[in-house]
């Protein structure tokens, strides 16, 4: 993370802990009653409108889609409604009705990036298709179908995500692997990463149950906010393993496609490596190390120490969840066969 991501992410958090600590205690503090209207006003604009401005300038732009502001909004809705008594913001009964409104906006917004890939479905639909007919790596295949007929369209990187999530979460689970173009690396077998993930969602589930109830009977919105993220989240990890399961690193002529599960892929062009070798550094990565590191080990109860490094001569693309990429020149990983990985790499780097 460089300096000046750093300090935008202090400013955030500092603007955002002082507004929310500033109106609750506006609030919650005897000294402060009775509390004018104007007050209960600035308030409402201090969480549908500052704190969402803030957001876009610090964090969402040039990074990130704008589809996340619907979020954010929503976000400073429910902050404003669980800090403002009642009694307060029972006064402005427009208020649903301006996040009705700004939510509304949102979902144009995806009507017509729905509407643009309709017209461009037939030849989505014939494009991945004869990807498919080389290999199975359902999100490789989809980017590069997205990538070549609707290009430049950030936002779509988001629905790509949302919809490889529930792909390999619901509709892969007898589906195998197929790679005629290339040779595939599988990196998890020698692992315990479908261990944890089945732990997680025993978790999650016999947490959701009891939670639910808990929340139900303080607030029925907060607590089915809470039951919809977590069954999100179950289905998140039911597609990690999925997606971890059927996308092992593919080694062509002139590429090494490494994807593990549904987080992290790289497309790597084998003229990029400056160095392969194996890695004889410490265990763990500073923070330096890792905002320019690609760590392509998946997760597990004992990370192991990785086996290979990859040193690249310029920095390449990352590409990680909705959208979101960043430049790393390193690559650390594991592989279930590592000396014919080793053989077979050296080979086509040499």
């Amino acid at each position: 993370m460089t300096i000046i991501k750093k300090r935008s992410l202090l400013l955030y958090v500092g603007f955002i802990t002082l507004i929310v600590f500033a109106n609750y205690t506006l609030y919650h503090i005897p000294i402060y009653n009775p509390i004018p209207s104007g007050v209960v006003l600035g308030s409402i604009i201090d969480f549908l409108i500052v704190i969402p401005l803030i957001t876009y300038f610090l964090i969402i732009r040039k990074k990130y889609s704008l589809k996340y502001m619907g979020v954010v909004i929503l976000a400073g809705y429910g902050a404003a409604y669980l800090i403002i008594p009642n009694a307060h913001i029972q006064q402005y009964a427009f208020l649903p009705y301006v996040i009705l409104f700004s939510e509304g906006l949102f979902v144009l917004l995806e009507l017509y990036i729905f509407y643009k890939i309709l017209t461009k479905l037939p030849k989505l639909i014939r494009e991945y298709k004869a990807l498919s007919l080389e290999n199975s790596l359902f999100l490789y295949n989809l980017r590069l179908s997205l990538d070549k007929n609707l290009p430049n369209q950030k936002v779509l990187q988001v629905f790509l995500s949302e919809f490889a999530i529930f792909y390999y979460s619901l509709f892969s689970w007898n589906k195998k692997i197929k790679v005629s173009n290339g040779q595939s690396f599988t990196y998890h077998n020698k692992t315990s990463v479908m261990s944890v993930y089945i732990m997680l969602i025993h978790a999650i589930v016999i947490e959701s149950v009891g939670f639910h109830y808990l929340l139900h009977g303080w607030n029925e919105i907060v607590a089915y906010v809470v039951l919809f993220l977590n069954v999100y989240t179950v289905l998140y990890f039911l597609g990690e393993i999925n997606a971890t399961r059927l996308t092992p690193f593919i080694l062509s002529d002139e590429k090494l496609y490494l994807q593990t599960g549904l987080s992290k892929s790289m497309e790597l062009p084998l003229d990029s490596i400056k160095e392969f070798k194996y890695y004889d550094g410490p265990e763990k990565f500073t923070r330096k190390e890792l905002a320019t590191l690609f760590d392509a080990r998946v997760i597990d109860f004992i990370i192991e120490k990785p086996t290979f490094e990859i040193l690249l001569k310029e920095p390449q693309t990352l590409n990680l969840l909705y959208g979101i990429q960043r430049k790393v020149d390193r690559i650390v990983l594991n592989i279930d066969e590592p000396n014919r990985f080793y053989e077979e790499l050296t080979k086509q780097i040499k």
